[in-house]
């Protein structure tokens, strides 16, 4: 039943972001721009500065570049990204036990990073409020997905929604609290002037 949930309510999500894709006027430079952030967040996964023996770990800032783009670009390019990143994470290999567990690890977590620029870009604060947002959205489905599909990975006596959140916020979420510390340095205006995004 849970599985059905799920995938019903992912078809929902889906249709809702196709509907504002459908709305977005892409140019070249816009795809371009897409696919380069895309790669980039998929190298930087490949770099691991801390690997847990169960696996996962946390990477050098991979989530950095599709929160960037939903900054510069908005929400739905934001979620484009995201996307186009977690279906790159297929060519590290893939562990999929269900469709399900598929649309959640390697589609909607991802995507969920594309939401960094949902408050605006006008206010550092308002950045930094979307970025934690956008971590906090893409590591509960990872917290979600191990408790349904991982159990058997919690010790013994352990709770598996605690094991699950304890591992996900100590890999992801600290990844996800890293880029978005960065992201706060960063200076953006300059950066989106440079690629004439504020002014369009």
């Amino acid at each position: 039943m849970i599985h059905l949930i799920i995938i019903l309510a992912s078809i929902v999500f889906f249709a809702l972001y196709i509907n504002d894709l459908r709305k977005e006027k892409l140019t070249t430079k816009m795809i371009v721009t897409i696919a380069l952030f895309s790669g980039i967040s998929l190298i930087l996964s490949m770099i691991q500065l801390i690997k847990y023996p169960q696996g996962g770990g946390i990477n050098l800032l991979s989530m950095l570049p599709t929160m960037l783009l939903s900054i510069l670009y908005g929400k739905t390019i934001g979620l484009t990204g995201g996307l186009i990143f977690g279906l790159l994470r297929l060519l590290e290999g893939a562990y999929v036990i269900h469709p399900a567990q598929f649309i959640l690890d390697y589609m909607i977590a991802s995507m969920l990073l594309g939401t960094a620029g949902i408050f605006g870009r006008d206010k550092k604060y308002k950045i930094i409020m979307g970025c934690l947002l956008a971590v906090f959205l893409s590591t509960f489905i990872s917290v979600l997905s191990g408790c349904i599909y991982f159990p058997e990975y919690a010790p013994e006596g352990m709770n598996v929604f605690v094991y699950s959140l304890v591992y996900n916020f100590s890999s992801l979420g600290i990844e996800g609290l890293l880029s978005t510390i960065v992201i706060a340095i960063l200076p953006l205006k300059r950066f989106a002037k440079e690629l004439k995004i504020f002014n369009n």
